[in-house]
């Protein structure tokens, strides 16, 4: 899985790499390709590990292991050959549902628009694939997939009602009432105090508070509309150009960072298609001169935008400024680019060129 890291300002950073990863990354899954005899993948551009392990119902843990991949598979390369074990079991879990706004205008909608509904049944909506559904559902692409006789699990679209098969469906929830702001370690109460979500990733561990949060903005990102990816990436041109920001640039960055999906939120709480913490988002409104929402999407971009802008214009170079933008200027400047940073930067100079 691509690593998805917050974007954070150069003079209030950690001094080491900030990892914010999440599993909810990548282009559009592929046709389920159960494994039932050991056979072998090569990796193409834009591929993850999770994207692998859902187009053959295997988890990406076993594909993980049967690969010897090192850190989690952060890191696979085109052309790579990857071993797809036989019978890996799956290892994706419900999401919970989101908490109730403290305010906002009321805007509500049917169980058909956001989750499931009963009987066992969900509504596509704009942006989905089967990997969110099935994430959002704690139910495999697989079940899914054969529960409604889908041969290619690309060819779902908004509107479509699918069955969840596998397990049991969620209960029935509501689209939740429209958010001003994400929530935040200042704003998010007692919403799962004492649940375990998740909170770490590889070697980086983040706090009760930041985890919950991601929790709760996640949750509130899977009930509610959210740009297609070809969406995002529409809006992440024109937002380049206003700026004075090269657009291949954005394109490639937010294509590492979340696949160009909004619904993305990190361990660490990076939020959205620029994968932006709260605190980089209100550094971010300072720089453009009004508040911006990391959970709209127009906002989320405009943020990494002129977070990007401003990395470029301090950093001596590109490189530094894309690494900045991953490991935190200011840890940049005092340490250098750390291994995983000098892939990261690779990564988005090879994804300006192919995108």
């Amino acid at each position: 899985m691509s690593p998805l890291f917050a974007a954070l300002p150069p003079g209030d950073l950690p001094t080491h790499a900030y990892v914010a990863p999440t599993g909810v990354h990548a282009t559009a899954p592929l046709a389920v390709l159960p494994a039932t005899r050991e056979t072998t993948h090569t990796v193409t551009a834009g591929d993850t590990v999770y994207d692998i392990a859902a187009r053959y119902d295997v988890s990406p843990r076993a594909l993980v292991r049967a690969n010897s991949l090192p850190d989690g598979g952060r890191w696979i390369m085109p052309g790579a050959r990857l071993r797809i074990p036989v019978g890996g079991d799956t290892d994706v879990a419900p999401a919970a549902s989101a908490p109730a706004p403290s305010s906002g205008s009321e805007k509500g909608g049917s169980a058909s628009s956001g989750g499931a509904s009963s009987g066992g049944t969900v509504t596509v909506r704009g942006g989905d694939t089967l990997t969110d559904i099935a994430a959002r559902h704690g139910v495999s692409v697989a079940d899914i997939a054969r529960a409604n006789d889908l041969q290619d699990t690309r060819l779902i679209y908004p509107g479509q009602e699918l069955r969840l098969g596998g397990a049991a469906a969620e209960a029935d929830r509501s689209r939740p009432e429209p958010l001003d702001r994400p929530y935040d370690e200042t704003t998010i109460g007692d919403h799962r105090a004492g649940e375990a979500v998740p909170d770490t990733f590889l070697h980086y561990r983040y706090g009760d508070g930041i985890a919950r949060s991601a929790a709760a903005n996640r949750d509130y990102l899977a009930g509610t509309e959210v740009p297609s990816r070809a969406a995002v990436r529409e809006l992440i041109v024109r937002t380049s150009e206003r700026h004075g920001v090269d657009p291949t640039l954005m394109l490639a960055l937010s294509y590492q960072e979340s696949g160009w999906n909004h619904r993305a939120v990190s361990p660490a709480n990076a939020i959205g298609a620029m994968q932006v913490i709260p605190s980089s988002g209100q550094w971010a409104s300072g720089l453009v001169g009004r508040e911006l929402n990391l959970l709209d999407p127009e906002d989320n971009v405009t943020a990494g935008v002129v977070i990007m802008r401003t990395l470029l214009r301090s950093a001596d170079t590109t490189d530094e400024a894309i690494g900045g933008y991953y490991q935190g200027l200011a840890s940049v400047r005092q340490h250098g680019l750390f291994a995983d940073t000098r892939q990261y930067v690779r990564n988005i100079t090879y994804f300006q060129t192919t995108l």
